[in-house]
């Protein structure tokens, strides 16, 4: 071999030399088109330099995706785990009646002395309420002694169970009925129903109409109202509760309160009955029939706009005041809402309230029972 042909050589061993340092794939070199250790460069070696910039910035986006995708796997497993753990505290304090082959969950306390004839309060929770339990745990205090009252818990909050059956408002309310039956909760009720909770209320005022004795609303809409009501994508916070975010978050001061600023902050609430709350949001909140129900929202009071007559009972509509800031048009609609449903309605408007009044000023929302049951004292 001549020198000319060993001075070939090595400069392409020092040319694949070079593109390795430089992360570039090996190309083959033809040792005729390279002069020398510091000949001149082949042409498209910059593209290739490029190419490796790319591959360093997709490969730094794979790692990243795997590292979020194992977090969300731990946030899943610390969720489960909590879970199981949780399912321990999480007992029910009252009757688990059974309503088609599943538990829907009762809470009711007697009045001593109650009369056959007297009315019983059945409070009915707004949409999305994870615990209806505890949030009408600020009411009891003022009812008890009395008036009898129960709390009925819709399948899919509170403690009842999750039903596989569509969420439409006859089947609501015959399971609101059964579950009453069950619980020897006897008529007539005076239905107090929060929030969404009026369609409830008022279906079942239309279908039993001999059974209720009166109707409140606590800063609830008109069956009109609901028809137009906005539809509701709730997955995001459903993956926030599964992923273990929100249990993450409740061991920061104030999460809890900030949760729940509509709920005046649980303040009225017991430590027993935040500590149920808590549990509810991580255990039962947004599962299928709490999503079913909004997404029948419009089906549903359609229905009970069909069957419209003015209800020959007594109909008090609470209406928060939003801290002074209630608008007029609102006041409006509301006193049009009991007008239209009701024979024998009148409007409140409850002072320095948002939307949760029980959670604001209970002694309003047990007035408007107790005056419309004629017991006020």
């Amino acid at each position: 071999m001549d020198q000319d042909e060993r001075a070939k050589r090595r400069a392409a061993m020092e040319q694949i030399l070079a593109q390795a340092d430089a992360g570039l794939p090996a190309q083959p070199v033809d040792p005729g088109e390279t002069e020398g250790a510091e000949g001149p460069e082949k042409p498209g070696k910059p593209a290739r330099k490029k190419k490796s910039m790319f591959r360093r910035i997709f490969s730094g986006m794979g790692w990243l995706l795997i590292a979020i995708l194992g977090v969300l796997l731990a946030g899943f497993v610390y969720q489960a785990v909590g879970e199981h753990n949780d399912r321990a505290a999480y007992v029910a304090p009252g009757a688990l009646v059974d309503v088609e082959g599943h538990r829907m969950h009762v809470y009711k306390e007697d009045k001593p002395g109650k009369g056959v004839s007297e009315p019983t309060v059945v409070l009915i929770s707004g949409w999305g309420t994870a615990s209806p339990y505890a949030d009408f745990s600020p009411l009891y205090a003022l009812l008890r002694e009395q008036a009898s009252f129960a709390v009925v818990e819709r399948f899919g909050y509170g403690y009842s169970d999750v039903t596989d059956e569509k969420r439409n408002i006859d089947r609501i309310t015959e399971e609101l009925r059964e579950a009453l039956i069950q619980a020897e909760v006897k008529p007539p009720y005076v239905l107090t129903a929060h929030s969404l909770g009026s369609l409830e209320a008022i279906r079942f005022a239309q279908r039993y109409p001999d059974e209720v004795a009166g109707i409140v609303t606590i800063d609830s809409g008109s069956p009109e109202f609901y028809l137009t009501f906005p539809e509701r994508n709730m997955q995001l916070q459903r993956v926030a509760i599964k992923s273990g975010i929100v249990r993450a978050l409740y061991h920061v001061n104030g999460f809890a309160e900030y949760l729940n600023g509509q709920r005046n902050g649980l303040r009225l609430l017991s430590p027993e009955m935040k500590e149920q709350d808590r549990l509810a949001t991580l255990l039962v909140a947004i599962n299928d029939n709490v999503t079913d129900e909004i997404r029948n929202v419009h089906v549903n009071a359609q229905k009970v706009i069909d069957d419209k007559t003015r209800l020959d009972i007594p109909m008090t509509q609470l209406v928060a005041d939003r801290f002074g800031e209630v608008a007029e048009d609102w006041l409006d609609a509301q006193r049009a809402f009991g007008e239209s449903w009701s024979t024998q309605s009148q409007t409140s408007v409850v002072q320095n309230s948002a939307h949760s009044i029980q959670a604001y000023d209970p002694q309003a929302v047990a007035d408007a029972v107790l005056e419309l049951m004629g017991t006020k004292r």
